[in-house]
């Protein structure tokens, strides 16, 4: 029997020494101290003083300290390379006072790289923590972003994302990114694509303040989200719902494979989705459904997942909902239907949608899910899910709050 794999942890990268030359670091690599004790040869104490010194193709690297700043890298410094000298060990923290888009960092250059730093809130201006706007495109990778929220959690403004892929290119990697107030990742606009992966994305836990997102693909956006760990998006208020990866209307090719998701409201969440790819995740313990077809998502394929101990249903579909395929899924201990489907048509068991060699026990209507066969001896699945817990204490079905952006 096929279980959904952990997702892969890519360990830290090995980061080689400065080239020097005759003793002297090289002319392209910049030094940031704040108070010039770590590193008393630093040339800046400011990173914004660094980046605008800087040429294309700049490496900065920044030394062990707090720089309460925001960081604005512009379309003229392309190449840039903005890396933290030890791990988490330089903090990029909000000031009390943002101005323009209210990014503690925003990248509107090409191929920029940010890493290793800890970013940070909070602070009642923040609204992005780290924005990669204008056409830019960055690498993001092995930062902790933390806390890009309002002091206290607010659920008044509800566009503090911490990392946001508004109109260019990213490469989200590896990330911790932690205590955000609406969304963990945003990829939203049809001319913006990432890849998100092996990043750890944690709400902030049962909230009746704003319902969080952990990962948003949305308004036309492209994305690859995977092996990511997706926790604790729970909303204890009315009528909206909380998501661990919600689909938005994405644009094509958007896939969300290999991703551990767990303690969330809604695991999956698919809306007006057109040929999107949803395989190979292990969803469960949501307090509403595992995995959620909706508002008319059609031609996509949902296979290969475990969707388990959910509140309500392991897969749902709608009944706007047609033209998909269901296979090969595993779905145990949900507390209404491992699967249900509400949609009418020609598909499997007379719903507008085929499923096929889904394993499970309980559907709506019967015939989308097969059971296995009785041959007197429950395998180890079986036996696990005697010891386990089951699913959480299940809300009703509501609506998911999606991040609303009109740029």
């Amino acid at each position: 029997m096929r279980t959904a794999p952990p997702p892969v942890r890519r360990p830290h990268r090995f980061r080689p020494t400065l080239l020097a030359l005759e003793g002297r670091r090289l002319l392209s690599t910049l030094m940031v101290d704040d108070d010039r004790k770590q590193c008393p040869d630093a040339g800046f104490t400011s990173i914004q003083a660094a980046v605008d010194a800087a040429g294309p193709n700049t490496t900065i690297e920044v030394c062990r300290g707090t720089y309460r700043e925001q960081v604005t890298i512009p379309a003229s410094k392309a190449g840039l390379k903005l890396v933290s000298e030890q791990h988490w060990k330089a903090t990029i923290l909000a000031p009390a006072t943002l101005t323009g888009e209210k990014a503690i960092v925003e990248v509107d250059a090409k191929n920029v790289v940010i890493e290793g730093f800890t970013i940070s809130g909070p602070s009642q201006d923040v609204h992005v923590g780290v924005l990669i706007d204008q056409g830019g495109s960055a690498t993001v990778s092995d930062n902790h972003i933390t806390d890009i929220r309002n002091q206290p959690l607010s659920g008044g403004v509800v566009d503090v994302i911490a990392v946001y892929v508004r109109h260019g290119t990213g490469r989200i990697l590896d990330n911790t990114i932690d205590r955000y107030q609406k969304a963990g990742i945003v990829v939203a606009h049809s001319d913006s694509s990432a890849e998100v992966a092996f990043n750890t994305v944690r709400g902030v836990g049962p909230t009746g303040v704003i319902a969080q997102d952990g990962i948003q693909i949305s308004d036309g956006a492209t994305a690859d989200v995977h092996d990511n760990n997706v926790s604790d998006n729970l909303y204890t208020g009315p009528d909206f719902s909380a998501a661990g990866i919600i689909v938005l209307n994405p644009g094509p090719s958007t896939m969300v494979r290999n991703n551990e998701v767990t303690h969330n409201d809604i695991g999956i969440a698919l809306s007006g989705a057109t040929g999107v790819v949803v395989t190979g995740n292990s969803v469960s313990r949501s307090t509403e459904d595992g995995i959620e077809l909706l508002d008319g998502t059609t031609m996509t394929l949902v296979a290969n997942n475990e969707s388990r101990k959910n509140g309500l249903d392991g897969i749902f579909v709608d009944a706007t909902s047609m033209n998909n395929t269901i296979r090969n899924n595993d779905l145990r201990q949900n507390k209404l239907f491992d699967a249900e489907d509400q949609s009418h048509g020609a598909g499997t068991a007379g719903t507008a949608n085929t499923w096929e060699n889904n394993r499970g026990k309980t559907s709506n209507p019967p015939g989308l899910v097969q059971k296995k066969a009785d041959n007197g001896h429950k395998d180890d699945h079986d036996h696990d899910e005697d010891k386990d817990d089951g699913p959480p204490k299940a809300h009703g079905r509501r609506h998911v709050d999606e991040e609303g952006d009109d740029d």
